[in-house]
């Protein structure tokens, strides 16, 4: 029993390890970019919020991870073409990310798996054959979804965030471009004024940003901006810059009613919201106020009818 606490605690502290040398070469990596690169000749500074360099080559602990999971026959370079996109739309940009998905989804699940097994044919009496159960499944879930799972929500989570704050974004871009900024500009100017209300934007657009400033195809870089979301608002501004970087017509028209159209869709959600309001507080008036609404109307006719029942006996 004591093994069996002792490797799922080892396997969490090693998870926990990754995230935190992650976090570490994020950072390092970060600082590294903002002083490389920058659309104006000075430093990009932190409330840029810029992405990682567009190129980067994994860590050597990736790269060893990735060598273990090819000796083993793992598809490696397969696996991570196909994760980037979904990578991609979850705002996860480290090189390292997919390598790690697939060593625990291809290895360490293995070994969660073999813990949870344990856990749950474990000849436990009582509570702590309950307790083991439940510990037991729950790893086992972790085992089997958890990295879809996480994946999953975190794209949810960012296309939530990057739907609220695509009317705001239309407003600031058409006033840009009426004002008679370029492109270029125009986002910049964009990603200055929305930093800190809508990051998740603002980490979007400044890496379109810099992929037109580095890439040669622009169109590219407009097309990159729409797989990573996915979604049709972005799809939608994409296709008008591009129409007006090959033929050079007017954004001023089509931003202004995609603004329009995608803040009167904001509108409509929050009513959908609200008239869910009154079926949703249901639920917890059943289960949480009418027991003790009928303990409270009912209570004194119970007692009197105890007290009654008693004095009938007594006689």
């Amino acid at each position: 029993m004591d093994i069996i606490f002792a490797l799922l605690v080892g396997v969490i502290v090693f998870c926990g390890y990754l995230l935190f040398d992650h976090a570490i070469l994020n950072k390092k990596q970060r600082e590294t970019t903002r002083v490389r690169l920058a659309l104006d000749g000075s430093p990009i500074t932190e409330d840029d919020d810029a992405p990682i360099g567009l190129n980067d080559e994994p860590s050597a602990r990736a790269k060893a991870m990735a060598s273990l999971m090819r000796g083993l026959g793992v598809t490696v370079d397969d696996s991570i073409r196909m994760l980037e996109p979904r990578f991609a739309q979850a705002g996860i940009i480290s090189p390292d990310a997919p390598i790690y998905y697939l060593f625990f989804q291809r290895i360490a699940s293995l070994g969660l798996l073999a813990v949870a097994l344990a856990l749950l044919l474990n000849h436990a009496e009582g509570l702590d054959k309950l307790l083991l159960r439940v510990i037991g499944l729950f790893t086992a879930v972790i085992a089997l979804f958890g990295p879809k799972l996480y994946v999953q929500n975190k794209i949810d989570r960012r296309k939530k965030a990057l739907q609220r704050a695509v009317p705001d974004t239309l407003d600031l871009l058409l006033i840009c471009v009426e004002s008679g900024l370029a492109l270029d500009a125009a986002l910049n100017r964009v990603c200055n004024e929305l930093g800190r209300a809508y990051p998740e934007m603002t980490a979007e657009l400044n890496r379109t940003r810099l992929e037109l400033a580095l890439l040669n195809d622009r169109v590219r870089a407009l097309t990159n901006l729409g797989d990573r979301t996915d979604m049709v608002a972005f799809r939608s501004l994409v296709s008008s810059l591009i129409q007006s970087e090959r033929f050079g017509t007017s954004l001023t028209d089509t931003i202004r009613v995609m603004s329009e159209d995608y803040r009167l869709q904001r509108l409509m959600d929050a009513e959908v919201k609200a008239a869910r309001l009154p079926v949703l507080i249901t639920i917890p008036l059943i289960f949480l106020l009418m027991p003790a609404l009928m303990l409270i109307v009912l209570g004194p006719v119970i007692v009197n009818i105890m007290h009654h029942s008693n004095g009938a006996l007594t006689k």
